[in-house]
């Protein structure tokens, strides 16, 4: 059944009429095929795409592993077995099965559907009667709606995600129809607003769901429904901080709680803020974000300090927001789906603003602890991504901690929520490129991209980016089709650049706008070079420290990257530092390397010595980005250095 017959005969049985879906936002994001990566440095992460595939099916059928596909067979009755995995296995499925529309929506690989069809006729046949779905319920002897730690919410809103995607993809309707399902049974549980469930939206992913649902069938009530979740918040003060659920999410004015939840939250908010046009919504949105990047976020976009401690208000919280300015290093936590949850949050900021700064973390966050959880092939993965790592520190089992710390990167493993969340995002990458509105399209990040999408008004409009970026500082456009009277084009440029260039004229950090006409190139360079960074005094644990970035991209350096005997403990960065870009051949993707040399302080046996000057033994190293630690032996590892 086509799109359109299949929505209207939807609406037609449930006696509805479409509303009309405009939203306030400056910018949407393009559908899913109308824009196409062309190598470069995103597209190379998913060129063998189905390696990455088979590898994650493999895991999410393996015994051992913490997310399973089996579930769905067992409660489909077509498999024999217990459901023994984690409360969110289902969600972390649909989010597989969105990285695969995402694929599909630019490969069309008869393959990725191949794969696809064997799993999604168990997952119709586990809905209920009455819509609802979710096997680690289903097939155990917990009942519905008595906790909020069973993940229910979290597992239906990736569903109607990853339901979205596969229609928008592949014009498949069987999951659609599974979440239409679904998305009408919750509306009779939680509309109206019942404050006795109000601690039941942990983990909110189905508020984003809700929104994507919306937006492709136009049944208002989901709308209106993902406004109740976020207006929810702090009517049942279950779990406190660690729920987002102290304080009602209009009156927030920072950050708390569990990373990922929190941003998912945010994010969700963004998306209802987008329709509704709440400015209290808007509002508190901004203001948690700015206490979050003055105050509580890592240089390479870690939002994830703490595994386990106490919130400035009392609460105790896991996997989160740490107080302000804490930002240790070696026990950084930061769950690679939190760091990616940030990033939608930003995105989604960046839409409904139009401010460079949502653009520049989002950026900042994609290139470094937004990917640093995957191994370069992405069949290897991190939950945790510190910004300091020692080898003989071997993690105690017992050691919470350090409970997902890395020693080396996993393939299964007892949580298994990050390497999906990793491939929905690189594979869904041409959707944060490029947006468009009414007049024209923004480009967003610059990237070997093509895009062939229209307007609001239907216009038919087609650009091309061709750039090495973030390697090479030259990004080239080409207009190949725009509107008979031309159209506006806005980008972006980085705020860490400082003297770049527009068709040879110097152009300031920010966003831009011009009128662009069918046949015109636009020729940017931003030229980058590497920079030492320094951290606000108030964070103690980078004092007296810098790290480098070139571009956007974050360095660090590994224990086998230091010539001589040195450790790294022993090393100090020069603030006077001359960086030579190096190729770094035994990894793959042409990516650049800073060579440069750092001085070697005197170690001794005494735990204390009085202060030695002029320190001038020094020892030659180079530096790799942080995302692309651990691919090569076990080694240590730091982004800060002490100042020399």
């Amino acid at each position: 059944m086509n799109r359109s017959s299949f929505l209207f005969n939807m609406k037609k049985m449930k006696g509805e009429i479409a509303m009309s879906t405009h939203t306030i936002a400056k910018f949407q994001p393009v559908k899913l095929g109308e824009a196409k990566l062309i190598g470069g440095f995103w597209g190379n992460r998913v060129d063998d795409y189905m390696h990455v595939i088979k590898s994650m099916e493999s895991s999410l059928m393996h015994p051992d592993n913490a997310a399973r596909l089996i579930n769905f067979g067992i409660a489909a009755g077509e498999l024999e077995g217990t459901f023994h995995d984690n409360d969110w296995s289902d969600g972390d499925c649909y989010k597989f099965i969105e990285g695969c529309a995402n694929q599909y929506a630019v490969t069309k690989d008869p393959k990725i559907l191949e794969i696809l069809d064997k799993y999604i006729p168990w997952i119709e046949a586990s809905q209920e009667p009455d819509g609802y779905i979710n096997t680690q319920i289903l097939l155990t002897d917990k009942e519905r709606w008595q906790h909020p730690g069973h993940h229910e919410l979290y597992n239906i809103g990736h569903l109607f995600t990853a339901a979205c995607a596969l229609y928008e993809a592949a014009g498949d309707d069987r999951l659609l129809k599974v979440a239409v399902r679904c998305a009408d049974y919750l509306c009779t549980v939680f509309m109206p607003l019942n404050a006795e469930l109000g601690d039941f939206c942990f983990n909110p992913s189905q508020i984003m769901g809700l929104v994507d649902l919306y937006r492709l069938t136009g049944t208002q009530r989901y709308l209106e429904l993902a406004d109740i979740f976020v207006t929810m918040r702090g009517t049942k003060q279950g779990n406190g901080d660690q729920n987002q659920n102290r304080i009602a999410l209009r009156e927030e004015y920072k950050p708390v709680g569990h990373a990922v939840t929190a941003s998912y939250l945010y994010a969700g908010a963004a998306d209802v803020y987008a329709y509704t046009r709440d400015e209290t919504l808007l509002t508190a949105l901004e203001r948690i974000w700015n206490d979050m990047i003055s105050r509580r976020i890592y240089i390479t976009g870690g939002v994830c300090p703490i595994y386990e401690g106490v919130s400035e208000r009392g609460d105790r919280v896991q996997e989160a927001f740490g107080d302000e300015f804490n930002l240790p290093n070696r026990i950084a936590y930061n769950e690679t789906c939190a760091n990616i949850a940030a990033a939608m949050w930003a995105h989604r900021m960046l839409h409904v603003t139009n401010k460079a700064v949502y653009g520049d973390w989002m950026e900042s966050i994609l290139y470094n602890a937004g990917i640093s959880g995957g191994s370069l092939d992405m069949t290897r993965y991190f939950y945790a991504n510190p910004l300091s790592h020692r080898v003989h520190e071997r993690i105690k089992p017992t050691f919470r901690q350090y409970a997902h710390a890395p020693n080396e990167r996993f393939v299964t493993f007892g949580c298994w929520c990050c390497p999906p969340q990793l491939w929905r995002t690189l594979t869904g990458m041409p959707k944060w490129i490029y947006s468009t509105s009414e007049q024209g399209v923004a480009i967003n990040l610059f990237a070997g991209c093509e895009l062939d999408s229209q307007l609001a008004n239907g216009d038919p409009v087609k650009l091309r980016m061709e750039t090495h970026y973030p390697w090479d500082q030259e990004v080239k456009i080409y207009v190949d089709q725009a509107p008979a009277g031309g159209m506006k084009l806005s980008f972006r440029i980085p705020a860490w650049c400082t003297d770049a260039t527009c068709n040879g004229q110097p152009i300031q950090s920010g966003i831009h706008e011009v009128t662009v006409q069918s046949g015109e190139e636009i020729n940017i360079q931003l030229p980058m070079k590497a920079q030492l960074y320094q951290a606000n005094p108030m964070v103690e644990q980078a004092n007296g420290m810098v790290a480098v970035k070139r571009g956007p991209v974050v360095y660090c350096l590994e224990g086998c990257d230091i010539s001589g005997d040195a450790t790294l403990d022993e090393l100090a960065l020069p603030t006077q530092a001359v960086f030579q870009e190096v190729p770094i051949a035994e990894m793959p993707y042409h990516m650049v390397g800073l060579q440069t040399e750092m001085v070697i302080r005197p170690k001794g046996d005494a735990l204390y010595h009085p202060l030695v000057q002029d320190q001038n033994q020094t020892v030659t190293v180079r530096l790799i980005p942080y995302f692309s630690w651990a691919n090569r032996e076990e080694s240590d590892m730091s982004v800060w250095f002490p100042r020399a």
